[in-house]
This record gives C-alpha cells, sequence and structure tokens, in this order.
C-alpha cells in the first residue's frame, strides 16, 4: 500500500504545552486574583460591623450640645453669681413667667404687625424679649420651650406663640453680626443667623442671639447645625429675589450641634497601621512575582528550534518515534519535466529542494507508478 512520505527534515514540530495539574483553565496569577478578592471581601465585611460606616445613610437625631461654661450652672442661679441658691420653687422675675413682665410684652406688642419690616416702634418689644433671654439659662429655657415647634404654627398663628418660648433644631446657611446699638442692657454686639428646618424646607427662620457658640463661624456661606431656643417676636418680611417674603424672627440663645461619638467605632491605632501596611505590601510582592513567573512560562517559543528531532515533536494522540515512522524500501521515483533518474531510501533529496515552494524543477515522489507526462502537467499519483 504506497502513500505519500515525509522525509525526516519535513516533519512539523509542535509546541509543547506545560502539564498543569488543575487544568489550563485556572493559571497561577488567576488563582492570586481571587486570594486577594476574598481577603479584600474580609476587609470590607469587618469594616461595614462598625455601626459610624453607615451614619451618612441615615437621617439621626444622634447630635450632642456644645454647651457654654454659663449652661451648667445651678437653675435659678444668676450668671454674675452662681453661688446663689435659688431654686426653681419661684419663676424668675425677669422673664415671661413674671406677670408683671407678661403685661408689659402684651402692652408693647399691640405695636408688632407680621409680614412687614422690622420698624423703630416694634423695638422696645424687641429687646424686653432678649432681656428675658439673658435672665435665663439655655438648659432651663430648653426646658421650659419642650418640643420643637413647626413653621406652620408660627405661620399662621403668630399671636398664639408670640412671646413664648421655643426650640427649633436649625441648619444654618447664613450668620452675620452688627452694632447691637444704643439699649439699657448693655449689649454692643449681637448675632443673626439664617437657616431653615427639616419641615420648613426653604422657608428660613431668622434668629438674633447675643453670644456666638464656640465652632460656629461667621460668614454668607456657613453649613452648620445649631440648636436654638427663644422666643417668638414677629414674621417679619424680607427681600429676595425681587419678591417679598416672609420668616419668623426669634430672640434667644444658639448652641452648636455635633454628631454624638458612637460605640464600635474606635479610631485606628498605629498597630492597625502597620499591620494594614504589611498586608498590603505582601500582597503587592506577590501579585509581582506571580506576574513575572507567569509571563516567563507563557512566552514564546520558536516552533522549530535549533538541535530539535523527531523525538522533540508532540503529535495528537500520540508520540512520534523512528521506530513509528516507516520508510519504503523501494526506490523513489523522480520525475522533473526534463527526464528522469532514480534515487534510494538513503539518498534523501537536498534540503534546499524540500524546502522551495511547487514549481516546475520540484522533485515529486512517487511509489509504484510511471513519472507523470508533460501534457497532464506535474501531478502527483498514490497508489491506491
Amino acid at each position: 500500500m504506497g502513500g505519500h512520505f515525509y522525509a525526516e527534515s519535513e516533519i512539523p514540530i509542535m509546541r509543547k504545552h506545560p502539564v498543569r495539574p488543575f487544568g489550563a483553565g485556572i493559571p497561577a496569577a488567576r488563582s492570586l486574583s481571587l486570594l486577594v478578592l476574598l481577603l479584600i471581601v474580609g476587609v470590607c465585611v469587618a469594616r461595614s460591623r462598625q455601626p459610624g460606616l453607615w451614619t451618612w445613610l441615615a437621617i439621626d437625631d444622634s447630635r450632642q450640645l456644645v454647651l457654654a461654661a454659663e449652661d451648667v450652672r445651678p437653675a435659678g442661679t444668676s450668671p454674675t453669681n452662681p453661688s446663689d441658691p435659688d431654686p426653681a420653687a419661684k419663676p424668675n422675675p425677669l422673664t415671661n413667667q413674671s406677670l408683671d413682665e407678661w403685661a408689659a410684652f402684651e402692652v408693647e406688642s399691640a405695636a408688632l404687625e407680621d409680614r412687614q419690616s422690622l420698624r423703630t416702634q416694634e423695638m422696645p418689644a424687641y429687646w424686653r424679649l432678649l432681656q428675658w433671654v439673658l435672665a435665663e439659662p439655655f438648659l432651663t429655657l430648653r426646658q421650659r420651650a419642650g418640643e420643637t415647634t413647626l413653621f406652620v404654627n408660627l405661620w399662621e398663628e403668630p399671636d398664639e406663640h408670640r412671646g413664648k418660648p421655643v426650640r427649633l433644631k436649625l441648619n444654618v446657611r447664613r450668620v452675620l453680626t452688627y452694632a447691637a446699638g444704643e439699649n439699657t442692657l448693655g449689649v454692643t454686639k449681637l448675632y443673626e443667623a439664617w437657616g431653615w428646618t427639616d419641615d420648613s424646607k426653604s422657608f428660613p427662620y431668622v434668629v438674633v442671639f447675643p453670644e456666638l457658640p464656640e465652632g460656629l463661624p461667621l460668614g454668607a456661606d456657613v453649613s452648620a447645625e445649631v440648636e436654638f431656643v427663644g422666643y417668638f417676636l414677629k414674621v417679619m418680611a424680607y427681600d429676595a429675589f425681587e419678591t417679598r417674603r416672609g420668616a419668623p424672627l426669634l430672640i434667644g440663645q444658639v448652641r452648636l450641634l455635633q454628631p454624638a461619638p458612637l460605640e464600635g467605632t474606635a479610631p485606628l491605632t498605629t498597630r492597625d497601621v502597620l499591620l494594614w501596611g504589611a498586608a498590603s505590601l505582601a500582597m503587592l510582592l506577590a501579585a509581582i512575582w506571580f506576574g513575572v513567573r507567569q509571563f516567563q512560562q507563557d512566552r514564546p517559543k520558536p516552533q522549530n528550534p535549533a538541535g530539535a528531532t523527531i523525538q522533540d515533536a508532540a503529535v495528537p494522540g500520540e508520540a512520534l518515534s523512528t521506530e513509528s515512522l516507516k520508510l519504503p524500501d523501494e526506490e523513489f521515483v523522480v520525475g522533473v519535466a526534463s527526464g528522469q533518474e532514480t534515487m534510494t531510501a538513503s539518498t534523501p533529496p537536498a534540503p534546499a529542494d524540500v524546502n522551495k515552494p511547487p514549481t516546475s524543477e520540484t522533485l515529486w515522489f512517487v511509489t509504484g507508478q510511471s513519472p507523470p507526462s508533460q501534457d497532464r502537467g506535474l501531478d502527483v499519483f498514490r497508489e491506491a
């Protein structure tokens, strides 16, 4: 049975592939990536267990007041002489708890007109409310004010709340200062803050207070949370964007609000920073090492390296060796266009002739057949 055979130098050399025990689909670099991903997930889970990480997702009231030194004095004592034992059994004679003070305020408040600018004839009621604020500690006034008052209550029922304690949680956006003007209280400077509450939204409040709490900045672009306690005076008109608007005007005291510390949110220590840094450096070095190793293994190799033999070739299905390669014993018949000659298997053609592209001078090897004629062209016949 005849056929076409390659000479030894014509056998193609196939590329070797390293055998991986876990399959070619999971290289070392991918395994390292999975380990790093698992480590990152573990760190995220550990951090997510701390409540302080999620405070920005929730609207919480876990805020604490930043109190001043005079706020901790006993109730019923004056700021100038805190040692005077005066329990809260009797009302302060300089607040709205006094009948005489309340009667005087009712007379002065008759000149107030809501949804109008602050006028000169309204200043006596303005200074009386400021006097009540200075005569009472912040915490005492806060306790009397009770729960926070809604914007709609002051807007729709100003007479009902005028001269009564009010408590607000304000998001302040503007804090200004100006000279107090002539007064009998000895106040030389006043502060004015504009802000909104959760229920008022875009409708602002105007609050006036005699002392600036520590940590509250001045300016026309401020972002701070404060708690206000004081007295409601009127709905004051103001101009904004060529439109006449109104805002409740209150006089009282302001204290800064700051987030309360949560349990389980301890700051990172030096030891924690060193451990995380060492772990990160180790992962980086491991990634570099695995990357270099993988690059060296996957580097392309030449298809027919120098000195390669039949034993180095890899044929799918079975290995190729000299024992399995059976060359014919009969003579090779060489047919060319100009004539014919014979050569044995022990004298193969020169390598230069084997590697040439098919031309009219190419050697064609057939077994058991006569050389092809010129009129049929150069064809290769195989024995059936």
